[in-house]
């Protein structure tokens, strides 16, 4: 377990401007996110575009499947909104990078950089924090060992 000031500022940086941009500034749902990718959903006819925020993530990893139903997302929902009552954001986004997957069997920041960059969390580059970032989007598609950076 690494805790947020052990990490390098590159890490909380690139996930937050991956995954929840807006993640300060919303409660447990940020509902901007979800009408955009309600939109796209129905426009293609199919779910292609997430609008989970990272404490909904964190409520998925911690508890429910990556199946993708309707009665998941409401659990989902209803646990981030017990998360963001008990814990800070700070806390959240902790929890969520020491427990978030990074492919290659890597569950959470510590291990996805010791094993893609042989380094510890606050030692990681813009470019390997981008990497990792990327990786979060889809483990199984994208490997940050693929696209080693200095």
């Amino acid at each position: 377990y690494v805790k947020l000031s052990e990490m390098s500022n590159y890490v909380k940086e690139q996930v937050l401007a991956s995954e929840d941009q807006r993640f300060y500034d919303h409660g447990a749902l940020d509902f901007i996110s979800i009408a955009r990718a309600a939109y796209k959903d129905i426009r293609a006819g199919a779910f292609v575009e997430g609008g989970s925020t990272i404490t909904q993530q964190l409520a998925k990893n911690l508890y429910f499947s990556f199946e993708k139903r309707m009665d998941r997302k409401i659990g989902e929902a209803l646990v981030a909104y017990d998360l963001e009552r008990e814990y800070s954001k700070d806390e959240i986004l902790e929890l969520y990078l020491n427990i978030a997957y990074f492919g290659n069997g890597c569950y959470g920041v510590k291990e996805a950089s010791n094993y893609y960059y042989e380094l510890e969390p606050d030692q990681l580059s813009k470019n390997q924090a981008q990497a990792l970032a990327h990786t979060l989007k889809s483990p199984n598609r994208y490997n940050s060992k693929d696209s080693k950076a200095s």
